[in-house]
């Protein structure tokens, strides 16, 4: 494993060639793996830099946004405790979103809807962590869902029928959490130490798109490019995220501005046919199958399976290992560790694999 370097991130992002190795893509990973790997229990901020550097990652990964609010986490969510986790039979919490109908349904409830102020979310972690930075180490900002916030408000099902019945509201309900995550972007990149901001915003299934691309295209995506001309005028890098089938909307993020697109979820996409038809014009960050390969197969079908996507994909630049959408609880440790392990591995340029 080489020292941690942010630097090797925006050779990958920006496509510019071949960093030294292959870079860790995930920004997500569960407390009970990071204690894991750390050895103890994380609860300082010292203990998430430690994790995040010795775990082989370039970046310590923050978010912040409208999603973390009291709105969303205990108005728009509810909790489910059960056996998630791999390696211990402990229960663990996990927050489920409502799919049916939301808290704001019709044009008086999003009139009277008690908005929390963008400004006066703590934002005191990226001072903390920023002075706590390695050298030629960043943070990641989590920022993104733009459309997850309308539909865990609305509810999945609210929004749908909204759609159809009144899409004004809708319309007006995107406006305020566009503006709201976008001025959460604004005083992000205020902190030096942002290096790049992860737009996480789940938009599809893995058979297709959650609605219309034209609703995307007309409520979502917009908010994107002003918040990646804001990030690129910093000199920070920009991420998308999603789930699911994105080939009607591949065009569309690229257009947003995006210098990097993840997790490219199989079976919903061809992480080989992606990189050929797109990876000149953004790059690649997946997609190590969280669906069997992680969670249910062997650390050497792990070390197999990340060697195999560096020998597709890493040839030229562009590509950064990581899981299809993150690593839960339930993904055991020493697949964790066999993913990071193979990448330091079997990723290094050049690539012969």
């Amino acid at each position: 494993m080489t020292e941690p370097d942010f630097e090797r991130v925006r050779i990958m992002l920006l496509r510019t060639g071949e960093p030294d190795r292959v870079p860790l893509g995930d920004i997500s990973v569960h407390p009970l793996l990071k204690a894991g790997v750390l050895g103890r229990p994380l609860k300082t901020p010292e203990d998430e830099v430690a994790f995040w550097t010795t775990a082989g990652f370039d970046y310590i990964p923050l978010e912040q946004g409208l999603q973390l609010t009291d709105v969303i986490r205990r108005q728009s969510m509810q909790e489910v405790e059960a056996r998630y986790a791999a390696d211990t039979d402990e229960t663990q919490v996990r927050s489920w979103a409502t799919e049916g109908k939301g808290l704001i349904t019709t044009r008086e409830e999003f009139e009277t809807f008690r908005w929390p102020d963008p400004d006066a979310l703590d934002y005191g972690a990226f001072e903390r962590i920023g002075r706590l930075l390695p050298p030629q180490v960043k943070i990641v900002a989590a920022l993104g869902k733009v459309f997850t916030c309308v539909s865990w408000l609305m509810g999945l099902e609210g929004l749908s029928f909204a759609l159809a019945d009144d899409p004004d509201l809708v319309a007006a309900l995107f406006e305020r959490v566009g503006r709201f995550q976008y001025r959460v972007a604004e005083n992000l990149l205020r902190f030096g130490a942002v290096g790049a901001i992860w737009h996480a915003d789940d938009i599809a299934f893995k058979t297709q798109l959650l609605v219309s691309p034209q609703v995307l295209r007309t409520h979502v995506f917009p908010w994107y490019t002003e918040m990646n001309r804001l990030a690129h005028a910093k000199d920070c890098l920009v991420v998308y995220h999603s789930d699911g089938d994105l080939r009607e909307v591949v065009e569309d993020i690229i257009g947003c501005g995006f210098d990097g697109l993840n997790p490219i979820e199989p079976p919903a996409m061809d992480i080989v046919a992606v990189k050929r038809q797109y990876g000149r014009r953004i790059s690649i960050i997946g997609n190590i199958d969280l669906g069997h390969t992680l969670t249910r197969g062997t650390p050497d079908e792990v070390r197999a399976e990340v060697r195999q996507r560096i020998r597709d994909l890493a040839p030229g630049g562009g590509y950064a290992v990581s899981s299809s959408n993150s690593v839960p609880e339930y993904v055991p440790l020493a697949n964790f560790n066999a993913m990071r392990e193979a990448t330091f591995e079997y990723g290094r340029y050049p690539i012969t694999v």
